[in-house]
């Protein structure tokens, strides 16, 4: 046993630490939302203290399912950004900056920007006229006929932005430029594969689309540094397809 230690450590020793955490890391983070992203987890955290009807509405929702969705990006955000975010800054002591978080923005930005919401647009609403796309969108769910949809729904998309924030962060900041590094351009191609993964619950033309999205996206912060570009088309299609659901549904205008 002592040997086959000594051996692994041996083999891994060459390897490029922070490629090596990022993939691991990856790995445990990502099964960690999976799991932990069950409401019942924030039932059994408030147990036994003020805000104990907040977890039982979010297990067991009775008008809508805000409470369930906010603890999903919570944990969300905890895994894709703070994680990653306090190793880079304060255990490897680089600079956010330095994984996708640079405040400049690049020549041509809105000129690309504007193009790519052009092409996408179209897409998703082609996309939002199919059976699949109607049931799975928007993830704000409604169980009362009664309830008010305004406040939740404004509530529910400024906490959406959170959500892709942290995935913009973790997937073309964190894991693309710690792989960078040591794989070069394969990094893109590395992080498109769980990036993909993660749609697998979702409409297969979504999920064959976030092939293209993992690969387009990557690349442009692999090139410039910078995560925002992906960050404000996710959020402008994102929103669209929920819009377009529930104008699809009756339930707007």
């Amino acid at each position: 046993m002592l040997s086959m230690i000594r051996q692994f450590r041996h083999d891994i020793s060459p390897l490029d630490s922070r490629a090596m955490f990022a993939l691991v890391y990856a790995a445990v983070g990502l099964t960690c939302i999976a799991y932990l992203k069950d409401a019942t987890y924030l039932r059994v955290l408030l147990a036994n203290t003020p805000w104990v009807s907040a977890g039982v509405e979010a297990a067991e929702p009775t008008t809508n399912n805000l409470y369930a969705l906010v603890w999903w990006v919570f944990v969300s955000v905890f895994f894709y950004f703070v994680i990653p975010a306090i190793w880079v800054r304060f255990v490897q002591r680089r600079a956010l900056s330095e994984i996708g978080l640079k405040l400049t923005i690049e020549e041509g930005f809105w000129k690309l920007l504007a193009v790519c919401v052009a092409v996408m647009l179209p897409i998703v609403y082609a996309m939002s006229l199919t059976a699949s796309f109607a049931e799975k969108y928007p993830f704000l769910r409604f169980y009362s006929s009664d309830a008010p949809m305004g406040t939740a729904l404004l509530i529910w998309e400024l906490i959406y932005f959170l959500q892709f924030f942290g995935l913009e962060f973790f997937f073309r900041g964190f894991l693309v430029h710690s792989l960078k590094p040591s794989l070069g351009i394969y990094s893109i191609f590395v992080m498109t594969v769980p990036y993909t993964m993660i749609h697998f619950q979702k409409p297969m033309p979504e999920t064959f689309a976030a092939i293209f999205a993992g690969i387009f996206l990557g690349w442009l912060s692999y090139r410039n540094g910078s995560i925002w570009l992906g960050l404000i088309l996710h959020c402008v299609v994102a929103f669209s397809m929920d819009i377009l659901a529930l104008y699809q549904k009756g339930l707007l205008f």
